[in-house]
């Protein structure tokens, strides 16, 4: 197994295709996705097709596997939105429904920063949460992240619109 970085019990590795049916299932659970730009549902074909393409991606896109133990699927995590000039970089992540609520969502975004700004030599790490994602925002705002603007009844879900919330950490307000 390929362990790129570890923190705190968990690590990132490359995306395998062993991967993708726990990606979709996680990402297809109403919990998710109500989070997300995109709704719509993914099938399985759709899925390994999306695989395929990430290697082409690889400078504008980057997906990893937040695992812990002997390979234990905790999550995945994407980094997007790449500006390597003023040295940006978009990050998020989402972790298994069952594993929810036990801490893994501080550590990850930990181990992102880390990444971001140790190794990939990033100055600003940045995100996008709805506004009633309240636990979201809770490990965000726990990880440093301050908001620093929003895109204004931009999302619609439930019969309603709702603000994305920008927010982002520096990495000198970073305590890593």
């Amino acid at each position: 197994m390929l362990t790129m970085f570890e923190y705190g019990g968990i690590y990132l590795r490359p995306l395998e295709e062993k991967d993708l049916e726990k990606i979709r299932k996680t990402r297809n659970d109403p919990s998710t996705w109500m989070n997300l730009t995109d709704i719509d549902l993914i099938d399985s074909q759709s899925q390994k097709d999306w695989f395929k393409t990430l290697s082409r991606q690889r400078k504008s896109k980057r997906f990893y596997a937040v695992c812990s133990g002997k390979d234990r699927f905790v999550g995945l995590v994407r980094m997007d939105e790449f500006d390597w000039v003023n040295r940006s970089v978009r990050v998020g992540c989402d972790v298994a429904k069952s594993l929810r609520g036990k801490g893994y969502g501080s550590k990850i975004m930990e181990m992102v920063s880390q990444y971001g700004f140790r190794y990939l030599n990033m100055h600003r790490l940045w995100l996008l949460v709805l506004d009633f994602n309240s636990a979201a925002r809770r490990v965000y705002e726990k990880s440093g992240f301050r908001v620093e603007g929003r895109y204004r009844k931009a999302i619609y879900r439930s019969g309603k619109y709702h603000d994305y919330i920008i927010m982002s950490l520096l990495k000198e307000e970073w305590k890593g």
